[in-house]
């Protein structure tokens, strides 16, 4: 399997306008899931779009991501995910924010991607930052004190 050809047919799809789309949407997921590479998720990321018409299929694809912290260190994950943070920009920030509100919402993930974070190039800091400071000013009574736990460790 090439996996160019599973990341053309993800993004291609993404918008998962009928079942054709869907159907191609989820079979790249699986096809790049089942290589069980990291390195992936990068190429998963690029799957998101604000724009999608099928907002539960769009959650496997979190899901999908999910799952590799069966198969790797949890850290790794959440690094990778990190990463592809700028190239989810500005076509999928709000699956990005869904995504950090998951996160958020963890407290050892949000132990871990604290970590992560202060060990990234600063431009990927900044958009994280500025995701953060989103999800904390529309909803300060929960997120507020975990999006500052990581704000402030940097």
């Amino acid at each position: 399997m090439n996996i160019q050809t599973e990341l053309k047919k993800l993004r291609d799809n993404r918008l998962l306008r009928n079942s054709d789309e869907i159907n191609e949407f989820e079979s790249a997921i699986a096809n790049i899931v089942e290589l069980e590479d990291a390195d992936h998720i990068e190429y998963l990321c690029q799957g998101f779009d604000d724009s999608t018409e099928e907002d539960e299929v769009m959650f496997g694809l979190i899901h999908a991501i999910e799952s590799y912290d069966n198969k790797f260190d949890g850290g790794i994950t959440l690094k990778k995910f990190a990463e592809a943070v700028p190239s989810m920009l500005p076509h999928a920030k709000e699956w990005s924010k869904i995504m950090h509100k998951r996160i958020l919402n963890h407290e050892p993930s949000r132990i871990t991607y604290s970590k992560i974070i202060k060990e990234l190039d600063k431009e990927i800091q900044s958009k994280i930052v500025d995701q953060l400071v989103e999800i904390k000013n529309k909803n300060p009574k929960r997120f507020e004190a975990y999006a500052n736990q990581i704000i402030e460790h940097l």
